[in-house]
């Protein structure tokens, strides 16, 4: 990576930081676009350059989140199936390891709160459920229904682990039932 593309991806971070901070510190209506920028000394115009809205200010490992799922499908050691892979990489990713978890905390709380924030966090996991689908069956061959119903259940049940008061055995849990099935 270049200087140029080190220098915005700083930029890019340092906004949504600030951003998520003030979302979190009073409330998502209560901060403007413009206060963000003034905080970030950045002008308006620049800060919709690297966000397009105000929600995606918050989510900002979105696209990163999507090419990581892909990647760890793609990267799966032989033999390995698609199921464990994406517990894999579920397991050890920022969603159950947040380096911050006080911030993380906070961060699922201003979600829960708004209803923009937790109707664009939807449509993101819709994103992420057509892509997962997408590849399962690229991969594996199975039928658009079966790719679809996989990768709608498998996210669902990484949403709720997410939320869950024992996230990582709640995870655990779901790919055990998705991986064995669950029949009684």
């Amino acid at each position: 990576m270049g200087l140029r593309e080190i220098k915005k991806a700083k930029t890019r971070k340092l906004i949504s930081d600030i951003a998520r901070d003030l979302f979190i510190e009073r409330g998502y209506e209560a901060v403007t676009i413009v206060e963000i920028a003034e905080k970030a000394e950045v002008a308006v115009t620049t800060l919709f350059n690297y966000f397009p809205t105000k929600e995606s200010l918050i989510f900002d490992l979105e696209d990163e989140i999507d090419t990581d799922i892909l990647e760890a499908i793609r990267s799966r050691k032989k033999g390995q199936s698609i199921l464990d892979a994406l517990h894999g990489y579920f397991l050890s990713s920022k969603l159950f390891n947040p380096p911050n978890k006080k911030t993380f905390s906070g961060f699922g709380k201003l979600i829960r709160s708004s209803t923009e924030l937790s109707s664009y966090l939807r449509g993101l996991w819709g994103r992420y459920e057509n892509t997962l689908a997408k590849e399962i069956q690229d991969d594996s061959g199975v039928n658009k229904l079966e790719a679809e119903c996989l990768a709608k259940l498998l996210l669902e049940g990484v949403s709720y682990a997410c939320n869950s008061t024992s996230p990582k055995e709640t995870l655990n849990l779901t790919f055990k039932i998705l991986k064995n099935g669950w029949n009684k």
